[in-house]
C-alpha cells in the first residue's frame, strides 16, 4: 500500500502467491503435498521483484552502503580503523534485526561471516559482531557471487580455482574435444569458447589487474586447450596456433570484455558505482579494475604487462 500499487495489482499478486504446494522427491520415493505458507515460487521470473518489493524499506544508515543481489545481501562500510568500522557494522546488524524481525525474515547466522579489506599485516583483535545473538566470524576469503575475495582482493584463491574448474568442464567434454575426435576443429572451438573460457573468465573485469603470475595461469590453460584441440606437436609455436585458429589471447580478450564492461557503468544508476573519477596519473589507480584498459600485453613467448603511457596522456588531456 505504501507503495501505492493498485487494488487489482495487490489482487492479481495475492493469487500468485497463494494456494501453492511443494513435494520433496528422494530417489523414487515422492513425499504429500504441502502447503507453502511463505516465500515466492522458485523458478518463476515474478520472484526476483516481488522480493525486491518486499525489502523495499531496509534500513540505510549513512555509514554503511547495501549491495542487494536476490537474497545475497553484503553490508559495506569503510574506516581507516578497523575497530570503528567493526563499530559502525554492529550498531547497523542491531537495527537489521528488529527490521527483520518485524517482517518474520530468517537470517542463518551460520553462513554470515566478516570479512575485512586492508593490506595491514599486523591486526589488532577485533570484537567479533554479533547478529541474533551469534557471533560472525571473521575470515580470510569469502566467495561472494561466483567472486572468491580475500582480505588483499590479490584474488590468487579466486582464479587457481577458476582454472581448476574449466579444466573439470574440459574434461567433461574430453570425448569431444579430445586429439582424436572425429568433431570438426571449428566446433571443438565452439565448445571451448562457449563452455570453457566463460568458467575461466567469470568476473575478469574485476580481478584484470591481477598479478602476472596469476594472468600467466590462464594463458598456458588456454595454450594447453588449443594444443589440443589441434592435436599439435609439441614444436609448434602457441602464437600460431592462436592465429591460425582467430582466437585472441587470454589477456587481449579480457581487455576487449573489460571495456564494454565499464562502458556501461555509466548507464546503471547504482550508489556502490558512484567511485572517485578514475585517474591514471595516481598511484594507486593501478589497482582500481578499470586500469587493466591503460595496459598492453605481450603474450608470446612469455606474458608482459606494460602501462600504456599513450592512452594516459590521452585520459590527461583536457
Amino acid at each position: 500500500m505504501r507503495l501505492n500499487c493498485s487494488a487489482q495489482f495487490i489482487k492479481i499478486t495475492h493469487s500468485f502467491l497463494t494456494s501453492r504446494n511443494f513435494r520433496v522427491r528422494v530417489n523414487n520415493i515422492l513425499s504429500n503435498p504441502k502447503p507453502i505458507l511463505s516465500g515466492c515460487a522458485q523458478g518463476s521470473l515474478l520472484s526476483p521483484t516481488l522480493f525486491n518489493i518486499y525489502v523495499n524499506d531496509i534500513p540505510n544508515f549513512p555509514s554503511c552502503h547495501l549491495a542487494i543481489f536476490a537474497d545475497d545481501t553484503a553490508i559495506l562500510t569503510r574506516h581507516k580503523h578497523p575497530d570503528i568500522a567493526v563499530q559502525a557494522l554492529q550498531t547497523y546488524v542491531s537495527q537489521l534485526q528488529l527490521w527483520l524481525a518485524d517482517w518474520k525474515i530468517k537470517v542463518n547466522p551460520s553462513k554470515c561471516a566478516c570479512l575485512l579489506f586492508t593490506k595491514k599485516r599486523n591486526m589488532p583483535i577485533l570484537n567479533p559482531i554479533t547478529i541474533f545473538g551469534q557471533p560472525v566470524p571473521f575470515v580470510s576469503e569469502y566467495k561472494y557471487l561466483g567472486l572468491i575475495l580475500d582480505a588483499k582482493l590479490n584474488f590468487d584463491t579466486h582464479i587457481q580455482r577458476a582454472v581448476t574448474k574449466a579444466s573439470n568442464s574440459s574434461f567433461a567434454l574430453g570425448r569431444l574435444i579430445a586429439p582424436k575426435s572425429t568433431l570438426a576443429i571449428k566446433h571443438k572451438l565452439l565448445l571451448y569458447k562457449a563452455i570453457v573460457r566463460p568458467i575461466m573468465l567469470y568476473g575478469s573485469p574485476i580481478w584484470g589487474t591481477t598479478s602476472i603470475r596469476n594472468l600467466r595461469k590462464l594463458q598456458v590453460f588456454q595454450n594447453q586447450q588449443l594444443k589440443r584441440i589441434v592435436n599439435a606437436p609439441w614444436y609448434v609455436r602457441r602464437k600460431l596456433i592462436h592465429q591460425d585458429l582467430k582466437i585472441h589471447p587470454v589477456l587481449d580478450f579480457m581487455k576487449i570484455i573489460s571495456k564494454k564492461f565499464f562502458e556501461k557503468l555509466p548507464q546503471i544508476p547504482n550508489i556502490l558505482l558512484q567511485l572517485p573519477t578514475y585517474d591514471p596519473a595516481v598511484p594507486s589507480s593501478r589497482k582500481r579494475p578499470r586500469a587493466m584498459l591503460d595496459y598492453t600485453y605481450e603474450n608470446f613467448p612469455t606474458i608482459k604487462r606494460r602501462r600504456d603511457v599513450s592512452t594516459i596522456a590521452e585520459n590527461l588531456d583536457p
